[in-house]
This record gives C-alpha cells, sequence and structure tokens, in this order.
C-alpha cells in the first residue's frame, strides 16, 4: 500500500500520507445500528471498514465516539457523511461525532438505509464521482448574472444565490422570470431545488410570498448521473445553518 502521490509507503490504502501530506482518503462514512456501528473510508481505488459493538451506557457511546473521532482525524478527512437504520439513531450519531471532533468537521446526513452494505455501495459512488467530477475556480459574485437581473427576496434571495454560487462544481447561476402566484405562500423568502437535466444543470425556485422566480444552475456535470450528485451537494449547502 503507497501513496498515491509519492509512492511511500501506507499502514492502510486511505491512510493520509505523512511524507508528502497527501490525504488518500475520497471520504468516510459512517453507518449506525442500535448495537454497532461502521465506520468507512473510501479511496480512489480500494476501501476500508470496521465496526465498533455499542453498549447502552453513555460512557460506551461516548469512548466508542472517541475512537472514531480519532480514525477521522488520522485520515484527515473534513467531512463525513452519516446514515443509519432509522432518522433518530442518524441525529443521535451525528450530535455525538460534533461533540468530540478533534477538528472542525462537516458532517452530511444522508436518508436511512436498509444495511450497512446499501450505505457503503452509496458511499463509493457517491464519493467517486464526485471526485471524477470538474471544478471551477470563480468568484461566488461573478457566476451570478443572467437577461433578469432582478432576484426576488432582497438581500435574503440573494444570500440563497451566493450560497448556491460557492460550490465549486456550479459555473453560473441564472436568474429568470419571475411569476406571481395567485395566493401568498407564507414561511418568508424560501429557495427550492427542484431537478437536474439530462446535461447536469439544475432548476430551483426563489419563492417570497405569491412571486415565484425560476433559478437556473449551470454545473460541471456532464451527464444526469453527475448532475444527481451536484444536486445533492447543494442541497447540503442550501441546508447549512
Amino acid at each position: 500500500m503507497r501513496c498515491e502521490r509519492c509512492f511511500a509507503e501506507l499502514r492502510s490504502p486511505t491512510s493520509y500520507c505523512l511524507n508528502c501530506g497527501h490525504r488518500n482518503a475520497l471520504g468516510g462514512g459512517l453507518f449506525v445500528e442500535e448495537t454497532r456501528i461502521h465506520l468507512f473510508f473510501v479511496g480512489r481505488s480500494r476501501e476500508e471498514s470496521v465496526a465498533f459493538r455499542v453498549y447502552e451506557e453513555e460512557e460506551s457511546v461516548r469512548n466508542v465516539f472517541e475512537v472514531i473521532a480519532e480514525r477521522i482525524h488520522e485520515k484527515r478527512l473534513d467531512e463525513v457523511y452519516i446514515s443509519g437504520k432509522s432518522e433518530e439513531l442518524i441525529d443521535t450519531a451525528s450530535e455525538m461525532l460534533k461533540r468530540v471532533a478533534l477538528t472542525p468537521l462537516s458532517i452530511c446526513i444522508t436518508e436511512p438505509f436498509e444495511s450497512p452494505k446499501e450505505f457503503f455501495d452509496h458511499l463509493k459512488r457517491h464519493l467517486r464521482t464526485v471526485r471524477e467530477l470538474k471544478r471551477v475556480d470563480i468568484k461566488p459574485e461573478d457566476k451570478i448574472h443572467g437577461a433578469h437581473s432582478t432576484v426576488i427576496g432582497g438581500r435574503e434571495g440573494m444570500k440563497f444565490l451566493h450560497r448556491i454560487a460557492r460550490s465549486e462544481f456550479v459555473k453560473k447561476v441564472i436568474p429568470g422570470v419571475i411569476e406571481a402566484k395567485g395566493t401568498a405562500v407564507g414561511g418568508g423568502v424560501r429557495f427550492k431545488l427542484t431537478r437536474c437535466d439530462d446535461r447536469g444543470n439544475i432548476r430551483a425556485l426563489l419563492i417570497d410570498g405569491s412571486s415565484v422566480q425560476e433559478i437556473h444552475i449551470v454545473t460541471t456535470a456532464r451527464n444526469k448521473e453527475e448532475g444527481e450528485v451536484v444536486l445533492k451537494i447543494l442541497r447540503g449547502l442550501i441546508e447549512e445553518d
């Protein structure tokens, strides 16, 4: 097992390389069951997994998560995906990992899966697709333009567009036509990502009261499959506090 950049020997295929500082893990994830937690790491061509037995005592649970946090830090990961048998288990694991993380850690909560294998297969496909996606280095404010310069929702509306434009997988954010619906929808300014097309570009809606504005998002995706991955990433950005 060697580093994919400098070919130094590694303890495992997804280990962080102390020789050249390269992160060999594409990402990692947790799958939580009632009495067991599965920790997965995904590399470019190989993976690692380990399972931890969890007992009911609070000290046991905390100890397991402290070990998991150490393993994540050893890989130098700054993002982890969490799934499990139920939303309750997922939420509990997310809160616990946030408490014991050794460095700032972005936690991406996914929908529940039936089994660790199902989640692991999904995680591998997702991370490897993300790795193949092209990235752009463009300032967020330079990505927002189009024939319709007006954006509904004022500062709140623009905040949503800038949040989307932060993604390195987004090339352009184009405000579209504004329509007035018959009935106002409460809840303040809202942003809804709806779907991606066959070319991997994404359609969204900006909603403010009875006004609805289409937002077209041009991504670096080459097809619908890659576009679906970008769509999930952007939903994570919108859900950030």
